[in-house]
C-alpha cells in the first residue's frame, strides 16, 4: 500500500508537524509512504498532478481554517480520475461537525476525528485486510449511503509514545519548523479548540533533545513551538529552554538560530525574571495572548487575567532582548468600539515589539460557536469563520478595524518607521486615534487598493500630517516640534537603505537655499564623511578603502537630535553605516 500525506501550508517557508507524526507512526508498519508540502498560494493544478502522479492508494490531508477551501477543490478535482483513491482528512478543522461535512463532500472517503496517530494507522491496516472500519475510534466515514461517526478515544494519547517525528533527513535550511512538548492547555478560553478537553500532556525533555539536536543538523534555525501555553508548567518549561540553551550555544551557527514560544503573561513571575535575565540574548523570541483589557469580555470568554500587574514584566524582558509579540483579538463578546480602544491603547502603551491585531474566528467546536446566539456573534460561514459583527461592535466598525491592522503592520510592525511614529503621537489624543485616522485617510484616498513600495509609504504619512496639521492644530504644536517630527521621519528614511534622492519633503531648509549653499552643504557632508573620527568609532572602518566607504555610508544634517528623549533642539550631524542589510546611525562629535 502506498501512502501519500499532502500539506497545504500557508506559507512556503512553513511546515507540517503533524503530517510527520503520521508518516512516522505509519512506516512502522508500511514502508512506502510519501510527504508533500504545497503553499496555498500554489496552483491547484499543479498540487492535483504532483498528487496523481504519486500513484497512491489513499492520500491523507491535513487540514486547518486556512487550507480547508483549497484542500476540497484539490480532492474534486482528482475524484473523477482517481476513482480507486481513498481520500482522508483530519486536522482540527475537520473534528467537529463531522456528519455534516461529509453529507456535504462526498468525495471524501473518511475523516479522522481529533488526535490521528493512532486512528489513521488502524484504518489502514483496516482498509488493506477489506474490514469494515467499524472499529477504527475517532473515525467517520459513508457506508452504504449513512454517515457512520466512531467516537474519540476515551484516553487521551501520551507524546512519548508517539513515534520520533524527524526521522527523516530534511533540508530545514530557511523554512519555520514546529515542534509540541505540551498538548492541551490549562485554560478555558472559549474561542479556542484547547477548551474542548481537558488537561496538559508533556514531552519529556530529553525526547525534545533528540528531536531538537535533529532540527539543528537538518538545517533549522527558526523554530516555533506549538504549545498553547509553553509556561503552563514552569519547571517544564524551564529544563526545555536548558536544553535550547545547551544545544544553541554549542552550534557553529548560534547566532541565526531563534526558538519562539507563546506564553501566557499572567504565568510570570520574579522567578522567571531571574531566569531570562541570563537566558543568551537573541535566541528566544515570546508571544503574549492578550486578547483583550476588558474585565467583562475576559469573564465571557473564561480568560481573567490582570494585565495590569502583569504588564510590569513587558520592558524588563525587553531590557534583556527578547523581541515580545502582544496579541488583541477585535470582534470578541462584549466588548464595544470604546472598549477596544482601551484595549488597544493599554497593550500599545508598553511598547511591543510587534503588536498582533487579529480578529475573532467563531470555530466550529468552541465554547463561542455555541453561544453565538447570545451575543449576537455573526461571523462568515465560510473558513476562516471571521466575526462580522457582534451585538456592541457592527459591521462598520470591524472593516475600520480591518483597515486599521493594515496600516498598523506597516507603520508600526514594520519596525521602519519608529522614531517617526513616536513624535506623530504626540499630535493625537491617543494611539488608536492616530491609526484609526490614518487608516481612514488611506481609505479615503483608495491608497488600500494598490501595493506600495516602502518608501512610498513616507509619503503617505507625511501627506496625512499636513492634513492634521492645519492652522488650527499648530497653536498646540510649535515649530521645534514640528521640525522634530520632519527630522524623525528623515531619519527613518535614512534607516531603511542608502537613500539616492531625499524628497523635498524631508529636505532641511537650510540644505535648500540656492546652488552655493547646496555646494556647501554637499562639502560639508564629504568633510565629516572623511573624518579620521570614525576609525575611532565604527569598527573596520580602517579595513575599507575609500571607495567601499563612501558606498557604504550617508551623511545627514537633522535641527533636532531625535534619539535624545529630552526632546532637545540642538542641531546635529549624523553618519548612517549601512552593512550587509543591517544600518547604525553614529552622531558626529567632532567640531
Amino acid at each position: 500500500m502506498r501512502v501519500l500525506l499532502v500539506a497545504l501550508n500557508a506559507k512556503f517557508v512553513h511546515t507540517n508537524l503533524a503530517l510527520r507524526y503520521l508518516r512516522e507512526g505509519v512506516r512502522t508498519v508500511y514502508q512506502d509512504v510519501l510527504l508533500r508540502e504545497f503553499s496555498i498560494n500554489d496552483h491547484l493544478d499543479r498540487i492535483a498532478a504532483e498528487i496523481y502522479e504519486a500513484k497512491a492508494d489513499v492520500v491523507g490531508f491535513s487540514c486547518y481554517i486556512w487550507n480547508l477551501k483549497e484542500v476540497i477543490a484539490v480532492i474534486r478535482q482528482l475524484r473523477p480520475v482517481c476513482p480507486k483513491v481513498r481520500f482522508v482528512i483530519g486536522g482540527p478543522e475537520v473534528s467537529f461537525e463531522a456528519e455534516e461535512f461529509l453529507r456535504e463532500h462526498s468525495e471524501v472517503d473518511a475523516l479522522v476525528i481529533g488526535e490521528g496517530e493512532e486512528s489513521f494507522l488502524e484504518l489502514l491496516q483496516t482498509w488493506q485486510d477489506g474490514r469494515d472500519p467499524a472499529h477504527v475510534p475517532g473515525l467517520a466515514w459513508t457506508k452504504g449511503g449513512k454517515i457512520m461517526i466512531n467516537p474519540a478515544p476515551v484516553k487521551a494519547l501520551s507524546l512519548n509514545d508517539l513515534s520520533f517525528p524527524y526521522a527523516e533527513d530534511e533540508d530545514f535550511t530557511g523554512r519555520i519548523v514546529y515542534v509540541e512538548t505540551t498538548r492541551g492547555c490549562p485554560f478555558n478560553c472559549q474561542y479556542c479548540l484547547s477548551s474542548t478537553f481537558q488537561g496538559v500532556r508533556f514531552l519529556e525533555p530529553e525526547r525534545f533533545r533528540k528531536i531538537f539536536c535533529q532540527l539543528l543538523k537538518n538545517g533549522a534555525r527558526t523554530i516555533k513551538f506549538v504549545d498553547r501555553t509553553f509556561n503552563a508548567n514552569k519547571r517544564h518549561a524551564l529544563k526545555i529552554l536548558d536544553i535550547v540553551k545547551e544545544e544553541s550555544i554549542i552550534h557553529p551557527d548560534v547566532k541565526r538560530i531563534r526558538v519562539h514560544c507563546e506564553m501566557a503573561g499572567d504565568l510570570f513571575d520574579a522567578e522567571w525574571m531571574d531566569y531570562l535575565k541570563s537566558y543568551p540574548q537573541g535566541l528566544i523570541q515570546l508571544e503574549i495572548g492578550v486578547q483583550s483589557t476588558y474585565q467583562p469580555t475576559l469573564k465571557v470568554v473564561s480568560r481573567p487575567q490582570n494585565f495590569e500587574e502583569w504588564k510590569k514584566f513587558v520592558p524588563e524582558m525587553q531590557s534583556f532582548g527578547i523581541p515580545l509579540h502582544l496579541d488583541l483579538i477585535a470582534g470578541l463578546p462584549e466588548e464595544s468600539w470604546a472598549d477596544f480602544r482601551t484595549s488597544f491603547n493599554d497593550v500599545y502603551g508598553v511598547n511591543p515589539d510587534m503588536l498582533q491585531l487579529g480578529f475573532l474566528k467563531v470555530l466550529k467546536g468552541s465554547g463561542l460557536r455555541l453561544q453565538s446566539n447570545r451575543y449576537g456573534l455573526l461571523f462568515n460561514p465560510d473558513p476562516p469563520y471571521t466575526i462580522l459583527e457582534t451585538n456592541v461592535m457592527s459591521h462598520c466598525g470591524l472593516l475600520q478595524l480591518h483597515r486599521m491592522e493594515d496600516v498598523l503592520d506597516k507603520y508600526y510592525n514594520s519596525g521602519k518607521f519608529t522614531n517617526a511614529v513616536r513624535e506623530v503621537l504626540k499630535l493625537f489624543p491617543t494611539p488608536f486615534d492616530f491609526y484609526h485616522g490614518f487608516a481612514e485617510f488611506w481609505q479615503e484616498k483608495g491608497w488600500f487598493h494598490r501595493q506600495w513600495q516602502g518608501k512610498a509609504l513616507f509619503d503617505k504619512l507625511w501627506e496625512f500630517l499636513e492634513k492634521v496639521h492645519t492652522p488650527e492644530t499648530k497653536e498646540g504644536t510649535d515649530t521645534v516640534s514640528w521640525n522634530r517630527i520632519r527630522d524623525a521621519l528623515r531619519f527613518d528614511y535614512y534607516m531603511w537603505e542608502r537613500p539616492n534622492i531625499i524628497p523635498d519633503f524631508l529636505q532641511n531648509e537650510v540644505s535648500l537655499k540656492g546652488e552655493e549653499k547646496a555646494g556647501q552643504w554637499k562639502a560639508k557632508q564629504e568633510m565629516i564623511r572623511k573624518q579620521a573620527y570614525w576609525e575611532t568609532v565604527i569598527p573596520g572602518v580602517k579595513g575599507m578603502d575609500r571607495r567601499q566607504w563612501h558606498r557604504n555610508t550617508a551623511v545627514a544634517y537633522f535641527t533636532t537630535d531625535i534619539l535624545q528623549a529630552d526632546g532637545s533642539d540642538r542641531p546635529c550631524w549624523y553618519l548612517f553605516h549601512y552593512q550587509q542589510g543591517n544600518v547604525k546611525a553614529y552622531r558626529y562629535e567632532g567640531s
